[in-house]
């Protein structure tokens, strides 16, 4: 296997909300950017360029070129610096759901300059924009259009600064008619679909795409959603069911009020019922856990309450922005005392995973920050982390 091809930079459309393109949803977005395309220095961006124009834009390009050239991208490291800890990385799993893209054939489309004359997707990650009826503690407004006015409050009372949003274009390119069309073109051999948002269940458009694939007799895909349990209706469960593969990954972070909290303003009794609802679907379904100090400790719990009891899979989703919400920052006597407790619930791999991930000294100043984040963001919410999340109560100054 190449220690540097990735073939997403081939086959894969990852959009962001605000209508950005990167290699793929993990990659360094700062550095993933398309390069600016007139004298104004604007980016690439959905709201007003093509699929085609965005994929060739030279950071593609180049990036193209030094994975086939056995160099490393630099919007990639994360996947990198992952195996060089031992870890599995979204690029080595990719290159196993497509054994077929080979270095072969990512050279056979591409000509010396990095160009694809003939862009065409198997995997298409859709990000939908901002609009969301959730205001999660892991999340922002760029994810969550919930957010924005607490983020306001939140910026101004923080002695430390955080990530600006004000400078990000408009969120309404999937309204686009324009893009779902030009999007058709580029599908002839799609053979997965992931959706999210922003919430997904709010875009109604996307799912008008979804009938015209349907009409078009393109029902042999993957449907992927990634919803966050709170809307459901039988309408598009019965759109749903005209795909030969659908799976729901339900975006869960803890069990009962724990979850209200961070995910706020989620109602549990909603979450459980259309969680039980789609286990009566023949849907493939699984939970992902945004991963964070705030639910580190009951990993295992959670985990034991889905996996063990509901039979699902549980996949873990990291925090890494901003990395003040990273398990990373919580004591490292309290680090410890947690993982020797996972010993008990988690394989062996999956701990040594999380060890490797989150050991480390302490970092008095981002436990410090993580903990003026909360108390402020609780301030404006009326809320107290420790009347949710109990353990908190003596590890908090």
């Amino acid at each position: 296997m190449s220690k540097t091809f990735c073939p997403l930079l081939f086959q894969h459309l990852a959009t962001h909300p605000h209508g950005g393109v990167t290699h793929c949803c993990i990659s360094d977005h700062r550095k993933a950017r398309s390069s600016s395309k007139d004298s104004e220095g604007r980016y690439y961006n959905l709201n007003r360029d093509t699929i085609h124009d965005t994929m060739n834009s030279a950071t593609f390009r180049k990036a193209r070129l030094e994975v086939l050239d056995g160099k490393k991208p630099a919007a990639c490291m994360r996947c990198y610096s992952e195996e060089a800890k031992g870890m599995g990385s979204k690029r080595t799993k990719e290159i196993t759901n497509y054994p077929e893209y080979t270095v072969e054939v990512a050279r056979a489309g591409t000509d010396d300059t990095g160009y694809m004359k003939n862009v065409q997707f198997d995997f298409v990650e859709l990000r939908l924009g901002n609009v969301c009826n959730t205001a999660c503690r892991t999340c922002n407004p760029a994810s969550s259009s919930k957010w924005r006015n607490d983020y306001d409050k939140l910026q101004s009372s923080l002695s430390f600064s955080l990530t600006g949003y004000d400078t990000m274009e408009g969120f309404r390119w999937p309204e686009r008619e324009e893009f779902w069309e030009d999007l058709l073109q580029h599908c002839d051999s799609a053979k997965t679909f992931y959706i999210n948002g922003g919430e997904p269940m709010l875009i109604k458009q996307h799912f008008k795409f979804l009938e015209r694939l349907v009409e078009l007799g393109k029902t042999d895909i993957k449907l992927w959603y990634n919803i966050n349990m709170t809307l459901m209706n039988e309408e598009v469960i019965e759109l749903w069911r005209k795909f030969d593969h659908v799976k729901i990954s339900c975006s869960i972070d803890d069990l009962g009020e724990r979850n209200e909290y961070i995910r706020h303003p989620t109602k549990w009794d909603d979450v459980m019922r259309n969680f039980l609802r789609l286990k009566e679907e023949d849907f493939e379904l699984d939970v992902t856990q945004t991963v964070s100090f705030m639910n580190y400790s009951t990993l295992g719990d959670f985990y034991d309450f889905f996996h063990n009891q509901h039979g699902v899979w549980v996949h873990h989703n990291y925090v890494y922005d901003p990395d003040i919400l990273s398990p990373a920052v919580l004591p490292k006597e309290v680090r410890d005392s947690i993982h020797n407790r996972l010993g008990n619930i988690f394989p062996d791999w999956k701990v040594r995973e999380l060890i490797n991930m989150f050991s480390g000294p302490d970092n008095k100043d981002k436990w410090s920050k993580a903990q003026n984040y909360t108390k402020s963001l609780d301030r404006i919410r009326k809320q107290n982390i420790k009347d949710y999340l109990l353990e908190f109560a003596n590890i908090m100054d």
